[in-house]
C-alpha cells in the first residue's frame, strides 16, 4: 500500500512540474533587449518598459514610428528592470506587460508604491482579457494580445502619452 502510495505521489509531482513547464513556456515573455532611439540630450524623454511578445513588441515599435520626426528620446527596457529607473529624468513612462488574475506583478506594483508623486507620468497597458482593470490614480489600459488591434492600441497610447509630453512642464 505504501509503494502504491509514493507512486501515486511521484505520478502527481511530475504531472505538476509537466504542467507548470507547459505553462512557462507557452505563457513566458520574452526578455526585452534594452534600446533607445534619439539622443538623451532631446527635452523630452520617454522611457517605455515593456514584456516581450510579438504583439508588445509591435505596440513599442508603433508608438515610436509614430514619433520618429519628433525629437523625443526613447528609452526602451524590459519591465522587470524597473527598480533600476529613476523617474524624475522621465517626462513620460509607458509600462506594457500582462497582468495575471486581475493584478500587475509585484515590481509594476512596488513601482507605483514608490512613486505617488509621479503617478501622472504613468501609461500602463496590460494585457488581460478584461476592460475593468483600473488601479487607483494611474493611468490603465487592458486589452488582449491581439496582433491584429495593435494599431488601435498604438492610437490610445500615444493619445495618453500627448497629453503628458504636450502639457506644461514642471520646470517651467
Amino acid at each position: 500500500m505504501k509503494l502504491y502510495l509514493k507512486i501515486i505521489s511521484i505520478v502527481i509531482l511530475i504531472g505538476f512540474a509537466g504542467f507548470w513547464v507547459w505553462y512557462e513556456y507557452t505563457y513566458s515573455m520574452d526578455a526585452v533587449i534594452p534600446f533607445e532611439v534619439n539622443s538623451p540630450k532631446n527635452d523630452t524623454k520617454v522611457l517605455v518598459a515593456s514584456q516581450g511578445s510579438p504583439f508588445k513588441d509591435s505596440l513599442v515599435q508603433g508608438i515610436i514610428r509614430h514619433y520618429d520626426k519628433d525629437s523625443i528620446y526613447f528609452k526602451v527596457i524590459d519591465v522587470y528592470t524597473l527598480f533600476t529607473v529613476n523617474i524624475s529624468k522621465w517626462d513620460a513612462l509607458v509600462i506594457i506587460n500582462s497582468w495575471e488574475y486581475g493584478s500587475p506583478p509585484r515590481n509594476v506594483k512596488r513601482f507605483i508604491k514608490d512613486h505617488p508623486n509621479e503617478l501622472d507620468k504613468l501609461i500602463i497597458l496590460s494585457t488581460v482579457g478584461s476592460s475593468h482593470i483600473t488601479l487607483k490614480d494611474v493611468d490603465v489600459i487592458s486589452g488582449e494580445s491581439i496582433i491584429e488591434k495593435t494599431p488601435q492600441y498604438t492610437d490610445i497610447v500615444v493619445n495618453r502619452l500627448n497629453q503628458i509630453i504636450h502639457k506644461p512642464s514642471r520646470h517651467e
